[in-house]
């Protein structure tokens, strides 16, 4: 912007014009970020999103979020932390964490050398009831159902993550599976293709779930395994429970083979979009989500999905672990014994003050 005047004098009058013009101003070499509003990812998660608006003549050393249930949570809220940012746009970070009721004020930030930047603060409250999610080291979401007085996951798991981080090997080929030692950590994707895991979950070998790397070191008591921190691999007492919940007496739980009534189809998902008709049973009335994600058996060959799930236990039996199965055509639930070699399913339980 620029001013200038102009006299002209007319007789004795002076007259005296102020003309202005704009020109081109250079870009602001500071740094602008802002707070975009908080959205509702899913069931007790929430996604903060910000924007680097421009960036000054500064790295960005560091960006993120400041969150609290108080205002200007910058001075006592906690901090989440992305890394270094040098290019303008947008960034993003999940929270589940949160409590029922609760307003919470969000601010994103941006470091440089020399100061710190804010956008707006943001808030948000939370619901009446919140259902939180269980978070694997992968970062798999998983959502907890109620069944009697047991908590299960409604999902098979999919990580291939121990939760201290170690990984577990992924075996694609027939013969290396086939060839399998029994103590092998081993997991697949059924047919090798990853978005029928994204679905379905993973199958594990049995010395996997548990996390043994040994036939004479095998956990006892209530074993974690695989399971994220605060869950644990069902025991077979504990499958039994569930069952008697569902409506097995104590004898028919104790069974082998094929047992009970119609236990097996409270547990599978209604309907036959995932199950071969006729989906025999299936009411789902337990919220257990049972989906026909098939095996691997022992010589690597992949079978029966659509039509079958098998579910590992923690409980071993000489060579061999006790394992439940549910089919497209009954509505009972098999108990019965299983290879360690095997692939199958992983169902987790949470852990109560009662077994931790």
């Amino acid at each position: 912007m620029y001013f200038f005047n102009v006299k002209i004098q007319v007789g004795l009058i002076v007259i005296i014009f102020w003309i202005s013009g704009c020109r081109k101003n250079e870009p602001d070499k500071i740094l602008a970020i802002k707070t975009d509003e908080v959205e509702l990812f899913a069931q007790g998660i929430y996604t903060f999103k910000g924007t680097i608006v421009s960036i000054g003549n500064e790295k960005i050393n560091e960006h993120g979020f400041y969150w609290s249930k108080s205002t200007n949570p910058e001075k006592d809220g906690t901090l989440i932390q992305l890394g270094p940012k040098n290019i303008t746009g947008n960034f993003s970070s999940t929270v589940y964490d949160i409590t029922e009721r609760t307003t919470y004020y969000v601010k994103a930030f941006a470091v440089t050398n020399s100061s710190c930047y804010y956008g707006d603060e943001k808030s948000f409250t939370t619901p009446d009831t919140v259902i939180h999610p269980v978070i694997d080291y992968d970062k798999n979401i998983y959502y907890p159902v109620k069944i009697g007085d047991q908590i299960w996951m409604s999902e098979n798991l999919k990580t291939f993550h121990y939760s201290d981080g170690s990984i577990i090997e992924r075996i694609d080929d027939q013969l290396v599976w086939f060839n399998l030692p029994w103590y092998a950590n081993a997991y697949c994707w059924y047919d090798n293709y990853g978005a029928l895991a994204a679905t379905y979950g993973n199958l594990y070998t049995w010395s996997a779930a548990v996390k043994t790397d040994s036939r004479d070191n095998i956990p006892t008591g209530i074993i974690q395994g695989v399971c994220p921190d605060g869950w644990h691999l069902p025991s077979d007492d504990e499958w039994k429970q569930l069952e008697m919940f569902l409506g097995m007496n104590q004898a028919e739980a104790d069974g082998k083979n094929w047992r009970g009534k119609d236990e097996g189809g409270k547990m599978k998902s209604e309907g036959t979009g995932w199950w071969e008709i006729p989906n025999t049973g299936a009411t789902d009335k337990s919220g257990f989500m049972a989906l026909p994600a098939g095996l691997r058996n022992g010589a690597g060959y992949f079978k029966n999905i659509g039509r079958s799930t098998r579910f590992w236990s923690s409980t071993i039996s000489g060579d061999f672990v006790w394992i439940r199965q549910l089919d497209y055509n009954s509505s009972q639930i098999y108990r019965g014994i299983n290879g360690v070699y095997e692939g199958n399913s992983v169902r987790c339980i949470k852990d109560t003050q009662k077994n931790k």
